[in-house]
């Protein structure tokens, strides 16, 4: 008994240096992407695989009146600040915020005291501008109101509700490096300083510059919007002229009163006009014509146009925020649909497996932050026929049937990294695919259930 014993540990400890050994000869390499919506990143020579990068879109909340228990609820201008989305009516001049983890409106925004007086919102808003101490409302009657967060208490109103004063129906605004940034409906752009918007400078405010013309006229009022890129740019669509305006954010402090703030040369012209803006590191969202459409920043492309997502159809988008670079929330004004809708960008993956052994496949998973590694899952050997997909085109129909999502790979690994658990994961044989004019070898490409959803774009990207 004793001699079995020790030739079972023996067996045993053999059987884990066996594992070990496998473990230790995993070499990492160097990870390729491509995305569905650009040029293939340039493959380092080391690579073993290559990694086929798709998006989908979700709308993976839609709210209404009912959801939120409000009345008349018509969705219009979008701000955000952490889990708190700012949404103003189009209807009763009011602002819900909104907590977006729990979905219930946290406070109505619609009237407030003002020294001994009720003040209210006297037209519609058409921007709300949120920043780490203060919420920005400009409404379209010639006022900007500020608020301090998160109390909400007034701090002060740019503008007396007259033409001719410092507000000149404000269409679209923004806050950068201390600046208030408005744009008049005459086309130029007003800029304030922060500091001057006191209680005590109640509707006193004067403006600290005034561009020269930025775009054209807007005697309809037609949506406009204002972003910062990131890169020390505004961003401001025009409606009128088709066209997304680029402002020098650096040059405002210093402009003298009538200089040109915009950047022509850095201008976007679009097919369609333009009305709402989001804004993320790698790509631009914007409604109109009853769309969203994509920018790709890194590509410098207008790369899709979205009028259904998953789980929704937009009738009449109007205004996008950026909650996160992979959650977007958008007003659908349409009468049939007074919705606002959460879409979720997935960032998919179609990954290369090589044959590593009889039952072992060796798989390389590409990290965030731009390496690799290496582990091993156990298959069988059995093809299925069920399981294989149309490889003839590049379709994104087709992605989807042979994407390898990386949540459900994980879910699908142990903490050890040497071999998957059981029961064996069925494979594909090896086929060759089309794939945007390049032609990729799948070798034993395993298979993992549709209807797993996959990961939000942003948990892929470098920070």
């Amino acid at each position: 008994m004793k001699n079995g014993t020790t030739e079972t540990k023996i067996s045993h400890s053999i059987l884990s240096l066996r594992y070990l050994l496998l473990t230790l000869s995993i070499l990492t390499i160097v990870r390729c992407g491509k995305s569905d919506e650009g040029s293939p990143s340039p493959a380092p020579e080391t690579d073993k695989y290559e990694s086929y990068w798709y998006y989908s879109y979700e709308a993976e909340r839609v709210l209404t009146a009912a959801d939120l228990s409000v009345d008349d609820f018509t969705p219009y201008t979008l701000g955000s600040l952490g889990d708190t989305l700012f949404v103003a009516g189009n209807a009763d001049n009011s602002l819900l915020l909104i907590d977006t983890e729990r979905e219930e409106v946290l406070r109505t925004l619609d009237s407030w005291d003002f020294n001994g007086e009720q003040k209210h919102f006297g037209s519609r808003i058409e921007a709300v501008v949120p920043t780490a101490d203060r919420l920005y409302v400009a409404e379209r009657e010639s006022k900007i109101h500020c608020f301090t967060l998160p109390a909400l208490e007034y701090a002060g109103c740019i503008g007396n509700g007259n033409w001719n004063n410092a507000v000149f129906q404000a269409q679209a605004a923004a806050v950068a490096n201390g600046l208030i940034f408005s744009r008049d409906k005459n086309g130029t752009v007003s800029l304030y300083r922060e500091a001057d918007v006191t209680p005590a400078n109640y509707q006193q405010v004067s403006r600290y510059r005034r561009s020269a013309t930025v775009g054209a006229v807007n005697n309809n009022f037609a949506t406009h919007c204002m972003r910062p890129d990131g890169t020390g740019r505004l961003l401001l669509t025009d409606y009128n002229q088709r066209k997304i305006h680029v402002l020098d954010i650096t040059a405002a402090a210093q402009m003298e009163n009538g200089a040109a703030l915009d950047l022509p040369e850095q201008a976007l012209s679009p097919d369609f006009a333009p009305t709402g803006l989001a804004v993320t590191p790698e790509r631009y969202y914007v409604t109109g014509g009853n769309r969203i459409h994509i920018y790709d920043r890194a590509n410098a492309v207008w790369s899709k146009s979205l009028q259904s997502i998953g789980g929704y159809t937009f009738a009449q988008p109007v205004c996008i925020q950026a909650q996160a670079d992979s959650v977007l929330w958008i007003s659908d004004m349409a009468a049939s649909k007074r919705a606002l809708v959460k879409m979720v960008v997935h960032k998919n993956e179609i990954r290369e497996y090589e044959r590593a052994g009889g039952h072992l496949l060796k798989v390389a998973e590409p990290t965030t932050r731009g390496t690799s590694r290496e582990f091993f899952e156990i298959a069988s050997n059995r093809s299925d026929s069920s399981l294989q997909p149309a490889f003839a085109s590049c379709s994104e129909a087709a992605r989807k049937r042979t994407s390898i999502r990386r949540p459900a790979a994980t879910r699908m690994r142990p903490d050890f990294r040497g071999l998957s658990t059981w029961p064996p994961r069925r494979t594909i044989p090896r086929r060759t695919i089309s794939s945007c004019c390049r032609t990729t070898n799948l070798r034993a490409f395993s298979s993992i259930p549709h209807n797993v959803r996959s990961t939000p774009a942003g948990r892929f990207r470098s920070p």
